[in-house]
């Protein structure tokens, strides 16, 4: 249970953005709801982010792979269901810990995670040749700043979740 009580889902029905919300809306969203002015900015962000340029599976994987690196079991756990429901494999996570040499993991997203995995835990290790082995996988400059946000948004989520409590 969250630290601070979330909005509830009949107050954000007086919300503009309400309309454009999955129902019921969870509850990480109706914590941010707290804030109005805060929730009607981040919504947009994170449709945004959520329809950069990786696959459903891409995705799931690198929020699953920042979060455990982030240690929020909320996230690790809700995201590491649905990553197990789009893969069809029940040890796909496990697989996540020796993502390097797994084949579950093509080679392109394993480079992806190498670069989340510097940039959460380590980010003055960053060299521009992290970048360059993205855009040698045929990512281009715009499909690369949808990749660092992702990253970049889900540890922004991550610290959320811990902070407040999930």
């Amino acid at each position: 249970m969250p630290w601070i009580k979330p909005a509830k889902q009949l107050d954000l029905k007086g919300m503009e953005i309400y309309s454009e919300l999955d129902q019921p809306v969870p509850v990480f969203n109706r914590l941010i709801a707290r804030s109005p002015e805060i929730f009607s900015a981040f919504m947009p962000l994170a449709s945004a982010v959520k329809a950069g340029v990786l696959s459903e599976f891409e995705t799931e994987t690198v929020v699953v792979f920042v979060s455990k690196l982030n240690g929020c079991n909320f996230c690790y756990n809700g995201h590491g269901s649905l990553l197990k429901e789009i893969s069809g494999n029940e040890e796909i996570l496990e697989e996540l810990n020796g993502y390097k040499e797994s084949s579950s993991f093509p080679d392109h997203l394993k480079h992806i995670l190498v670069y989340a995995e510097k940039l959460v835990t380590s980010p003055q290790d960053l060299k521009k040749e992290d970048i360059k082995r993205l855009l040698e996988d045929g990512y281009s400059e715009k499909e690369v700043v949808e990749i660092n946000q992702l990253i970049s948004y889900t540890s922004y989520t991550n610290q959320t979740s811990i902070g407040l409590g999930l």
